[in-house]
């Protein structure tokens, strides 16, 4: 039965070509999108789940109370790990790491060989917390000596070319105006692209108390460091995380800030905290991509459903004659059920090809590495994947075609053929909602993302590099910018603690100012500066003046900026004096407020303040013309300037871009699966329209001979289609406004949805559906009547 139904299903597939043409390809577009955002989400979800206590493995987190308001962030004291370790009887390992983002790259030494490498400094039982495998050492004692240095296989080829004789090599490196010597204890397996933190060597811990000496006990619970805990089998997490909460208060009687952990692979899918609570991330993006697979699938499926109930006049007789021959209706939906798993089939393999082909361009744009490897974690979504295409997309058709009575196909008794009509034009209202929500998105998000990317923040970041300080560069930096601006292309070029996009914040109450209410906690971002880095941006002045060398006294001077104004509730600012930590500073000027967030957030108060010393990271900004020779100046200059050390420059329009990365990829993917879903609706539009011309060929014969143009034909037969093309609009609009909105409210500065936005994909969606149905309603207007009717 079974070889039976295969075969018959294999010569409807061969005999209607145009039928299976269209499914094949809508199905196949459907599985190939489906499967690749299987892909990413599979990717995302996996990304640092890898390590081997990944179920006992927590990231310490911090509330900071401000008021009523819970602000989280991950960063905690430098001993934190370590008191855990000692006074928690859950804890079994814990690791303590430098904040990654503050070294952006270091220079490695060996022999005459330099190379620039991006580095961390972690406590010794960081390989036992974290599954990073070593090739060379041992976990336990690669990170116990401060003079060690544990590299990637990848560095130990670029120093060494060899994994083998790198262990026991001494190297040098350098930051800033740091330099050590120290011994290579190991080596690691470079890290899986599978995780969050990227690094080609590590350095101890110690070393770096070596450069900043640590408290060598808890001080304050708060602080930059990253703390990880193992905990012991069996542990709740629930009831640790109520000590935990309570530790602060009872080891240093601190009240604002309450202590958490979570596991460290909800860290990359859940990052954002409101209030103290857990409020989305990037799962949202997988939710959003896993929900616009299941509708294009079901897209595709409906297309099958349509194209198939379309074509029931041609199957009625068959089913007639295999009902009187004894078939039950089981039999005939197993049947049809065959057909469509068939064709489902059929659909993966032509998918499966697609996306080998797909796979390059797809990684390029989500920054991905996904291979299609067939294993049990693919292979077994895949059968999933297609068996609920088959059977939903054979569902109705099966149902549908099974129940009529044998006699009344006979008859050809036409009762019941309403309901699969009206069900029909359902489908296709459905189909057309979703491709008109997708249109309206597509053109929000876009029009979103342009505006982030073009509103200008506030500072010139255009034609604007920059690149830390390293040796003599950060020893002699006066020399070097001076050397800097009389380079051909310089139009300015000044210093900075760290990039002027996402800073550093000070705590609360570490700023303070006369008439401050003492209950008032305003959290300050602030920023040491060398003279002309405001020139530099290019940051305008509201008020005042920017720091001068002509003055003396401006080291003990601040600017703040329009925010920082108004949250201090002044209201003329120059010459105030206010309280920046232990010391007491005057307003030199105000800055317009810009923007060194992202536009999800509204511009907080910012404090600048006149410190060269503490700058380490060299601003320059070019002219338009001739950046590349001016870039290949700046390189030659500091190749003289700092023998031994490379340029490593980036550009700052870059880094602002990266905050919205994102949203980028939101706008390019929905781009591509919005003119996806269009063209699989479109498929079935094409098919319906093909089947309802030869439906009504011979009513159209008629009238044709009764004096009806080609127009009124072509009329005829795409006012029923654009009828409900315009119903799924109605439908759309509102969805479409509802889901936009919500979207946008991420933002702190964004677009207004406007009519105009709804009106473009009506016009669209209109002219799309034309262009899809008017080949087979001119093709059916210009046949010749005799043609059609000769055969009567």
């Amino acid at each position: 039965m079974l070889a039976n139904n295969i075969k018959i299903a294999w010569r409807h597939l061969v005999k209607d070509r145009l039928f299976t043409a269209l499914n094949l390809l809508g199905l196949s577009a459907g599985l190939t999108c489906t499967i690749l955002i299987y892909l990413w989400i599979h990717d995302e979800w996996q990304t640092d789940r890898f390590h081997q206590y990944s179920n006992r493995l927590l990231r310490v987190m911090i509330n900071e109370r401000n008021g009523d308001v819970l602000n989280t962030s991950n960063g905690t004291d430098i001993m934190l790990g370590q008191s855990l370790l000692r006074e928690m009887p859950e804890v079994e390992y814990a690791a303590t790491t430098t904040p990654s983002t503050w070294f952006r790259q270091f220079s490695v030494t060996y022999g005459n060989n330099t190379v620039g490498a991006k580095g961390n400094f972690a406590s010794r039982d960081f390989f036992t917390v974290f599954s990073y495998k070593l090739i060379q050492g041992a976990k336990e004692s690669v990170l116990s000596d401060k003079h060690g240095i544990v590299i990637s296989e990848a560095l130990a080829r670029r120093l060494f070319n060899s994994t083998e004789l790198a262990v026991g090599k001494t190297l040098e490196w350098k930051w800033n105006a740091f330099t050590r010597q120290c011994i290579v204890t190991g080596v690691f397996e470079n890290v899986p692209a599978g995780s969050t933190e990227q690094f080609d060597f590590l350095l101890s811990l110690d070393a770096w108390n070596d450069i900043v000496p640590a408290a060598g006990q808890l001080t304050t619970g708060g602080g930059p460091f990253n703390n990880y805990l193992v905990l012991k089998r069996g542990t709740d997490l629930d009831r640790f995380n109520r000590k935990l909460s309570v530790y602060l208060h009872n080891a240093l009687k601190i009240d604002n800030l309450v202590l958490f952990a979570r596991p460290y692979g909800e860290n990359y899918l859940y990052g954002r905290y409101e209030n103290g609570v857990q409020d989305g991330g990037r799962i949202e993006y997988i939710e959003l991509f896993s929900i616009i697979a299941i509708f294009i699938l079901l897209i595709a499926c409906i297309n099958f459903m349509n194209l198939s109930t379309a074509r029931v006049t041609g199957r009625i007789k068959e089913v007639g004659v295999k009902k009187t021959l004894g078939a039950g209706r089981r039999t005939l939906i197993m049947q049809f059920l065959g057909e469509s798993m068939l064709m489902s089939g059929l659909s993966l393999g032509i998918a499966l090809l697609l996306i080998q082909l797909l796979l390059p361009a797809f990684n390029d744009l989500t920054n991905k590495q996904l291979e299609l490897t067939f294993n049990m974690q693919l292979i077994l979504p895949l059968l999933a994947i297609t068996i609920f295409t088959g059977i939903i997309a054979g569902s109705y058709p099966a149902l549908y075609l099974s129940r009529f009575n044998p006699i009344m196909l006979f008859k050809g008794d036409s009762n019941g053929m309403g309901g699969v009509l009206w069900a029909r034009k359902g489908l296709v209202v459905f189909q057309f909602t979703v491709s008109v929500i997708f249109i309206i998105s597509v053109i929000v998000v876009n029009r979103q993302v342009r505006y982030v990317q073009t509103r200008q923040p506030g500072y010139t970041k255009d034609h604007v590099i920059y690149f830390e300080m390293q040796g003599k560069v950060a020893s002699s930096s006066a020399a070097f910018i001076t050397g800097l601006k009389n380079i051909p292309g310089v139009v300015n070029a000044s210093s900075i603690q760290q990039n002027i996009i996402l800073p550093a914040f000070l705590p609360y109450g570490g700023v303070r100012w006369e008439g401050k209410n003492a209950d008032d906690l305003i959290r300050f971002y602030q920023m040491p500066v060398n003279y002309d880095l405001i020139e530099t941006l290019n940051i305008h002045m509201a008020a005042g003046r920017s720091f001068s060398r002509a003055y003396g006294t401006d080291s003990m001077g601040i600017l703040l900026n329009e925010a920082a104004v108004k949250a201090m509730g002044f209201t003329a600012p120059v010459g105030k004096e206010v309280q920046v930590g232990p010391a007491r500073y005057h307003v030199l000027g105000v800055t317009k407020n810009f923007h060194f967030n992202s536009l999800h957030e509204e511009i907080k108060p910012f404090i600048f303040r006149l410190s060269p010393p503490e700058t380490m990271m060299v601003m320059i900004r070019l002219e338009r013309e001739g950046e590349s020779a001016t870039i290949s100046r700046i390189a030659d200059f500091y190749r003289r300037f700092n023998p031994g050390y490379a340029l490593d420059y980036s550009f700052l329009d870059r880094d602002y871009q990266v905050q919205y990365a994102a949203e980028n990829l939101v706008a390019s993917l929905s781009e591509w699966f919005t003119i996806l879903a269009i063209l699989i609706s479109c498929l079935g539009l094409f098919g319906l329209s093909a089947f309802t011309a030869e439906r009504r060929r011979k009513e159209i014969s008629i009238r044709k001979i009764l004096g009806a143009t080609a127009a009124n034909v072509v009329f005829m037969l795409s006012k029923d289609f654009l009828q409900l093309v315009l119903i799924a609009a109605c439908i759309a609009l509102p969805l479409a406004w509802w889901l936009m909105q919500q979207w946008l409210d991420n933002f702190a500065y964004r677009i207004a949805v406007d009519a105009g936005v709804f009106l473009l994909a009506i016009a669209a969606i209109v002219l799309i559906t034309i262009a899809t149905i008017s080949f087979q309603a001119i093709k059916a207007a210009m046949t010749n009547p005799v043609k059609n009717l000769k055969t009567e």
